[in-house]
């Protein structure tokens, strides 16, 4: 399993990071990191999250009045065990299950052309005019786009 940690504070990040090392799960603070990582970690600052993809969440705020679409536990440090390990099956286990609501394909889309454009920079090492030809869009349409996913062609 993959997750991203998101908004973790100083004192947060090396415990949650040491458990997740334990237990064998990847993790990075880039959400970028991954294709799609499996769940997030939400520091206990968080207050809001607002993602694309419907992807379970681990919040250590306690307080966090999540909507009802995502599915979220509230784990707080320090992190017992037992309910460590249930969080994590009940996370596996929804990853297999197809989705009660169906599918956003808006979403999926979304993201797939967020990922093709990454790759596209990735490959030309940045240079938009490249990255456009070989996704066979105008450069304009490519900055465009590049600006509603918030990709910075410096990252390549």
């Amino acid at each position: 399993m993959k997750a991203w940690l998101c908004g973790l504070d100083d004192e947060e990040l090396p415990e949650v990071a040491s458990v997740l090392t334990f237990v064998g799960i990847d993790h990075s603070t880039s959400f970028t990191a991954f294709e799609l990582p499996d769940f997030v970690v939400v520091g206990a600052s968080i207050e809001r999250l607002e993602m694309d993809e419907l992807i379970p969440v681990i919040s250590l705020n306690a307080n966090l009045d999540w909507s009802a679409e995502y599915n979220v536990w509230q784990c707080p440090l320090p992190w017992r065990s037992k309910r460590l390990f249930s969080v994590f099956r009940e996370i596996q286990q929804s990853r297999r299950l197809p989705m009660l609501s169906g599918v956003n394909l808006n979403l999926h889309v979304r993201h797939l052309e967020a990922l093709l454009i990454r790759q596209a920079l990735l490959s030309t090492q940045g240079v938009v005019s490249k990255a456009a030809q070989n996704l066979q869009i105008q450069r304009t349409t490519l900055i465009e786009k590049m600006r509603r996913y918030n990709i910075d062609k410096s990252e390549f």
